[in-house]
């Protein structure tokens, strides 16, 4: 239950006032001894007479009557009365005969001394108390030092400089038709290195095993032709070099999606294209009329073989997902006003494959190691053998969008630098930025506050459980200490 206005700015400066007495006692020791020196001479006097009271009562049997002539019992009270009255002089006091009252001298205190009453209620805490819920704050614990800014920097400054001097374009431009467009641009040497790897024509176990599997795998949608009801007919904008980015069962995570549909019933799924709206659309028909279908297990099994059998061709697998950039047809490049479907076609024939995302995958992965070591390292340091929950951390997640955002920055600026050439687009690298900017989005907009709640009242349980297990114990001791043992079945004396 929520407390009024009215309260709160009562209860403000009531603790306003009580705050501003006990730093006026507890500030300047020297000058509060001072101060109540007289009314510790008065104590010291008071143990005194009740020392000579006690040796009178204990000798009572010597005194006579003429021993008391001059003695004054009012004197007694009188020397308690003063000594009252010097501890009330030195020590201010407030009325509390009821709420009302106090509050109306706490208000003419707050004035008659200059204090605020609407300061905010942590001005009241000590320098402890603000030391310790600092460090028990939800965001203390996700709270970034030196370190993580050094690693999380330097990690994202070493995936740009790979990407930029390893990475670079998927082969060396050469000009087309006359056009000096990216003419000279160097391709990536880490890209020539994977692609000697993975090729069909190599004369290896990978070479033969390809070729094996090209005669064994072989599937619906290669095709170039589907069957419109009445003859076959060739697929607009479909040819050799083309037919892995148009149909969906070349790209390598749908794939196993649409190519194995297509592989159980004989069809072909994927978008044909209009070399003169640059515009994509898409189909999706039989490739044969007397095509028998095939079991699930059979279909995927064929699905995997043909990737292979395909990645090591020269024209290669499109990488994952790039496929359905040809729905896209909305945007404008170039001179010729391309749109973001005609330019993800483009990048796929200029050599942009799977072998070059492969090669790519190099600037996010410094990042991964890089961070994910310092942070195992550091939690094995701070916590020892305990769970590792990176994915759940709202402050590593952070760490590792910050770094992946530098690297994707880096990237933009590669873009430009290559003259706007896409293919200096590192699709991994911003495939791994939204892979943390997504679920760190849903945290800010909708888990935060939850999370935060969720703290504090954890915070609160573990105080409660410790008072009560605090007053546990001390009943436990004042029982021990203070209370008669019983025995049952024991009459008392």
């Amino acid at each position: 239950m929520g407390i009024s206005k009215k309260f709160a700015f009562e209860l403000r400066s009531a603790l306003q006032t009580q705050n501003h007495l006990i730093n006026r006692l507890t500030s300047d020791l020297d000058r509060a001894e001072s101060q109540l020196s007289s009314v510790y001479e008065q104590a010291a006097d008071l143990i005194e007479l009740q020392m000579m009271m006690a040796e009178l009562e204990a000798n009572q049997h010597l005194l006579e009557t003429e021993d008391f002539d001059d003695f004054d019992p009012s004197e007694i009270d009188e020397i308690y009365a003063r000594h009252q009255q010097s501890i009330s002089n030195q020590l201010p006091t407030l009325p509390d005969d009821n709420w009302k009252s106090f509050v109306s001298s706490c208000v003419a205190y707050d004035a008659q001394h200059g204090l605020d009453p609407l300061l905010p209620y942590e001005t009241f805490l000590t320098k402890t108390d603000r030391e310790q819920l600092n460090s028990e704050s939800y965001d203390a614990q996700y709270r970034w030092d030196k370190w993580d800014y050094i690693f999380v920097g330097a990690s994202g400054v070493l995936a740009a400089l790979t990407d930029y001097m390893l990475v670079g374009i998927p082969k060396t431009m050469k000009s087309v038709l006359g056009s000096s467009l990216y003419e000279a641009q160097e391709g990536s040497p880490l890209t020539a290195w994977v692609r000697s790897l993975i090729n069909s024509d190599n004369d290896n176990w990978f070479g033969t095993w390809a070729t094996s599997l090209e005669q064994s795998c072989r599937v619906p949608y290669d095709s170039t032709r589907i069957f419109n009801g009445e003859s076959m007919e060739r697929i607009a904008g479909m040819f050799p070099r083309s037919h892995r980015l148009q149909s969906l069962g070349h790209d390598p995570i749908l794939g196993f999606i649409f190519g194995v549909l297509d592989i159980m019933k004989g069809t072909l799924t994927g978008f044909s294209y209009d070399t003169l709206t640059r515009t994509h659309e898409v189909f999706s028909g039989a490739v044969s009329t007397t095509y028998e279908p095939v079991g699930f297990i059979t279909a995927l099994l064929k699905q995997i073989g043909h990737l292979i059998s395909d990645i090591g061709t020269s024209q290669g697998l499109p990488p994952p997902f790039f496929t359905i950039f040809q729905e896209i047809n909305i945007g404008s490049f170039g001179a010729k006003g391309t749109p973001i479907g005609g330019v993800a076609r483009w990048m796929y024939l200029n050599g942009y494959d799977l072998r070059h995302f492969l090669a790519s995958g190099v600037t996010p992965g410094v990042i991964e190691i890089i961070l994910r070591a310092y942070l195992m390292i550091r939690h094995y340091k701070e916590h020892g053998e305990t769970k590792f929950a990176l994915a759940s951390n709202p402050k590593y997640r952070s760490m590792f969008l910050t770094a992946h955002g530098i690297a994707a920055a880096a990237n933009a600026g590669k873009v430009a630098l290559y003259q706007g050439n896409p293919l200096a687009i590192n699709y991994a690298e911003w495939m791994a930025f939204f892979r943390y900017l997504v679920p760190h989005m849903k945290y800010w907009l909708f888990d935060k506050s939850r999370l935060r709640l969720e703290h504090m009242e954890s915070i609160n349980e573990q105080g409660w459980n410790d008072i009560e297990r605090q007053s546990s114990e001390l009943m436990r001791l004042v029982a021990s200490e203070s209370f008669q043992t019983v025995e049952l079945g024991q009459r008392g004396d």
